[in-house]
């Protein structure tokens, strides 16, 4: 289940290069569209968006000094351990080497003779982990770029091997606490279109259209959960393309989106419900009751629903400490003797999965329901 206490935690860096000095680098279509569609879903569409506005940084065509000087001056504004960093790049990538990967920037430069980009021209992945780790940063990295580039053909690097080499140093860096999603593997480039590129149009759609109760009734999805349908999309798409998604068996839960197919929950106080509060009460006097006693005394119904009388902001019945009974809490009592308002209705709130009441719900007591 993701952990919504994460999410003041999050600063978003998303980096977009449509356009390339280098006549080696052909201009893109699609990096600054992808930028502007991650802010609506993660920042203005309401039935999907998790953070405000002021978490959420993008650059488009930065030259290699203005990237790194933003995340420079990230790293040192951080003042708490374990912030994490949700970094997206769409754009030009070309591996260093055997074991390194390199963003390329709007100054990027390739050199003539061995048509191979200056490493100190891009902004590699190795110093940008570098960099965040000296914080203790959580690195949240989503990648749509081509790997199979220039670099990649002279090396005769395949794009797994430059994907596997970012798993491994984000790894080493990062300890167990990363997230790595890649758009492309194998011998694979991505698709750039004029509406943006497809790994990053692809993403956006499975996070609005959100999972169905079948398969996750969770009202945050993370990027594991919506994994499976991007990869699926991605290739009925392609036919040939397959994302990657790397792990760290330690990285908390984080909430990407939230869920448009959250079915929300609603629990409206009945007789039923009362009916296991006036048990409990006994007429003023006070018993304790295990599941199966509620089940004989008020039906099947009773004994189903009895926990949800502890919800917030309820809160009427508990459980008695080490054993299975149930009793009436300060306010179940109140409420009884009509001392108490409680909401009729109350819901979960699909951005905490706390239980609040719900909107314009009335007020009652015990005393309106004169049937139990």
């Amino acid at each position: 289940m993701a952990d919504a206490s994460l999410l003041s935690r999050v600063t978003i860096l998303a980096v977009g290069v449509n356009h390339y000095i280098d006549p080696h680098f052909r201009d893109l279509h699609g990096p600054e569209k992808d930028i502007k569609r991650l802010h609506k879903l993660l920042v203005e569409n309401s039935s999907t968006a998790l953070f405000k506005s002021q978490q959420f940084v993008d650059l488009v065509n930065p030259n290699s000094n203005d990237l790194r000087q933003f995340l420079n001056e990230y790293v040192m504004g951080r003042s708490a351990e374990n912030d994490i960093l949700l970094f997206y790049f769409s754009g030009h990538g070309v591996p260093i080497g055997r074991n390194d990967f390199g963003f390329c920037t709007t100054d990027t430069i390739v050199h003539q003779s061995t048509n191979l980009p200056l490493p100190l021209s891009v902004v590699k992945f190795s110093e940008f982990l570098s960099s965040i780790s000296i914080a203790n940063i959580i690195p949240i990295v989503v990648i749509d770029a081509c790997y199979a580039g220039l670099a990649g053909r002279i090396h005769q690097i395949t794009p797994i091997e430059a994907i596997d080499s970012l798993n491994n140093q984000i790894h080493t860096v990062a300890a167990s606490s990363y997230a790595l999603l890649c758009s492309c593997a194998e011998n694979q480039t991505t698709i750039d279109t004029p509406d943006g590129g497809l790994f990053s149009f692809l993403l956006y759609q499975v996070a609005i259209e959100g999972l169905p109760h079948s398969i996750r009734n969770e009202s945050l999805l993370t990027l594991r959960d919506i994994f499976t349908r991007l990869q699926e999309s991605v290739l009925n798409f392609s036919g040939d393309v397959v994302p990657r998604l790397y792990l760290g068996p330690t990285l908390p839960e984080f909430p990407f989106v939230m869920n448009t197919q959250f079915s929300l929950r609603r629990y409206t106080l009945s007789k039923g419900y009362v009916s296991i509060i006036k048990e409990l009460w006994n007429g003023g006097n006070e018993r304790e009751l295990s599941p199966e006693e509620i089940r004989s005394l008020c039906g099947n119904g009773a004994y189903g629903n009895h926990n949800k009388l502890s919800f917030a902001p309820w809160n009427l019945v508990e459980t008695v400490p080490n054993s299975k009974r149930r009793r009436l809490t300060i306010r179940g009592k109140l409420f009884i003797q009509n001392s108490l308002d409680v909401p009729k209705t109350i819901i979960q709130d699909p951005r905490t999965n706390q239980v609040i009441a719900a909107e314009n719900t009335t007020y009652v007591r015990y005393i309106d329901f004169p049937m139990v």
